[in-house]
């Protein structure tokens, strides 16, 4: 058989086959493009970027992008028509404190069904367990709703005390205590607690990977929505949840403070960084789950969550902003059918884009070059790199505005309004992230789900607190540390650690009273109190009470004025060592 010489032309034709068919597979999935950190500009990719690209084999449409001479492309806008964009609960239905407002997205119903889930699976998991006698699951008790309750509160305050290990947050000694989580709960009832939460039925019907927080998915998922209509302006872009243990799931991506974790895809208001949908990344499950089989899978996840947002809310005019991992002229043609502006950066080596923008060229700084279509604009500007971007929105106009250079200098930069918008509206999800991980709960553990699940709890906590303040005055807003705070309060309520004694000197005392400072006696003659010291009330006859007490220790002990107070503040074991109140 005759070999066949190849020419420069069939090797590159092949070579971009060879990419399209590799951008069709599922491989690119686990591909992640960041954004890399410009100063005052978009981001775009390197020519030889061969991430998650969408590379043409043949120029489609390419005969209809037009060069641009001026800055207008006469592009049909569309009106943004909610009426009433945000918060969208009524007056007579708006809760009245912080936990009311997260009782919208963890419903009662809900926190119900955990707590008879966790019951249910601690009882399957305790029938099938040999326990020793000093076993803490001997003392197992089915949990209650407020206990349930406080445990997000403990939780929850766990984040704003990070401690090494989860067992210091329990811990009696003065220099490592904290008073609240001791008073809530015991060690070990906390510890039960959290070893068999349980959020879903224990013999659920569920059997994809999500199935374990199906319930909670589907319930923050479905409140989201139904409680908040977003602005103009939303952005779509990944989150991950920090996760290193075994599962086929997890992503890696080096260039991401977050290393390793599972990825969850966010819808956010670009505003207020509320989260209004969102879809975990299962691998191939959730690759196989969505609609319009034939388009690439960054394309089929924007839309999903698209139609996610207007199956409820089916209002057009929406305005989306997407980084270069998504962005794509077919995305955008068939977002603008839904009613669906998009604006994003773009490969220059997408399907689509005009091929004199694709090839790699020199540009003056700051220069601009546009090209269009009937609805779309591809502009590509010179900065410290080429960006390039893609916009059904925006036309060529460019605006001057000052930049301060490292040596301190001002400068006049000329820049492109769908560059200053991109910049300002694509920070949405990043401003959830942001608030998501600011006071998260971020202990290790080696079940996944657990590890969703707790995401899911911050961002019920984080849209709670968006609408809290929505509904308050410039003046009566919280923090979002405060709110964290008042919340706990609520959560916790009136659960106690019963069993905690009380009255038992600390290591503190023993610091305080054998610092070898002066201590000083007062009196109060109405008052008498057990003297620390010789008072033994376990013994019939033998209490013993004066009004003369030390005014500097912070316990402020009783103390008869001659040698009780001399042995108390010089000697360690200060009763006998037989006395069962010794220390």
């Amino acid at each position: 058989m005759a070999k066949r010489k190849l020419s420069g032309k069939d090797v590159l034709h092949m070579i971009d086959q060879l990419s399209s068919s590799e951008c069709a597979s599922d491989e690119d999935e686990d591909s992640d493009i960041p954004d890399a950190d410009l100063e005052d500009s978009a981001v775009e990719s390197s020519d030889d970027d061969d991430g998650d690209s969408d590379t043409d084999v043949e120029d489609e449409d390419v005969d209809a992008w037009r060069k641009l001479s001026g800055t207008s492309c006469n592009f049909t806008r569309l009106n943004f028509s909610a009426v009433s964009p945000g918060c969208q609960i009524s007056d007579d239905d708006m809760p009245d404190d912080e936990i009311g407002f997260f009782s919208l997205f963890f419903t009662e119903e809900l926190l119900k069904e955990i707590v008879d889930n966790t019951n249910e699976y601690a009882k399957e998991k305790l029938a099938t367990m040999q326990l020793r006698a000093y076993s803490i699951w001997t003392k197992w008790t089915d949990i209650t709703l407020c206990e349930l309750k406080a445990y997000f509160g403990v939780i929850m305050n766990m984040a704003l005390h990070d401690r090494p290990c989860i067992f210091d947050y329990f811990s009696t000694e003065w220099v490592n205590s904290v008073p609240f989580f001791v008073d809530v709960f015991a060690r070990y009832r906390f510890l039960q607690i959290h070893w068999m939460l349980h959020a879903a039925p224990v013999n659920g019907v569920g059997t994809g990977k999500g199935a374990k927080v199906q319930n909670v998915m589907d319930c923050v998922s479905g409140k989201s929505l139904e409680y908040f209509i977003p602005g103009p302006n939303i952005a779509i872009d990944e989150s991950t949840i920090a996760f290193k243990g075994r599962v086929s799931c997890k992503m890696y991506n080096p260039n991401k403070p977050t290393k390793w974790g599972l990825r969850v895809y966010v819808l956010a208001d670009s505003s207020t960084g509320y989260i209004s949908a969102f879809q975990p990344y299962f691998g191939r499950e959730t690759t196989e789950s969505l609609a319009r089989p034939g388009s690439p899978f960054t394309t089929r996840i924007v839309l999903h969550l698209i139609d996610k947002l207007l199956a409820k809310w089916s209002f057009s005019g929406f305005h989306l902003y997407t980084d270069r991992f998504y962005t794509g002229c077919s995305l955008a043609l068939q977002l603008f059918q839904l009613g669906v502006h998009l604006t994003g950066t773009i490969q220059r080596n997408r399907q689509g884009l005009p091929t004199e923008l694709k090839k790699a060229k020199k540009m003056a700084t700051h220069e601009v070059v546009a090209f269009a279509t009937n609805s779309m604009l591809a502009l590509c500007w010179q900065d410290k790199r080429q960006v390039v971007a893609l916009s059904t929105y925006h036309d060529a106009t460019v605006e001057t505005y000052q930049r301060k250079s490292r040596g301190g200098q001002v400068i006049d930069v000329v820049k492109p309004t769908v560059i200053i918008d991109y910049n300002k509206q694509m920070g949405g999800v990043d401003r959830a992230d942001q608030l998501c991980t600011s006071y998260n709960f971020a202990r290790k553990s080696v079940k996944w789900w657990r590890k969703l699940f707790f995401w899911l709890l911050e961002t019920a906590i984080v849209n709670s607190y968006i609408l809290f303040n929505k509904q308050r005055s410039r003046g009566e807003q919280l923090t979002h540390l405060k709110y964290r705070r008042q919340l706990i309060m609520q959560l916790v309520g009136d659960v106690r650690n019963r069993q905690r004694r009380r009255g038992r000197p600390s290591t503190r005392d023993k610091a305080e009273r054998l610092n070898k400072k002066p201590h000083f006696l007062d009196q109060d003659g109405a008052k008498h109190k057990d003297c620390a010291v010789c008072s033994r009330r376990h013994k019939k006859g033998g209490r013993k009470t004066t009004v003369y007490y030390c005014k500097t220790c912070s316990r402020k002990p009783g103390l008869h004025p001659t040698k009780c107070f001399e042995l108390y503040h010089s000697v360690v074991d200060y009763k006998p060592a037989d006395d069962d109140n010794s220390e």
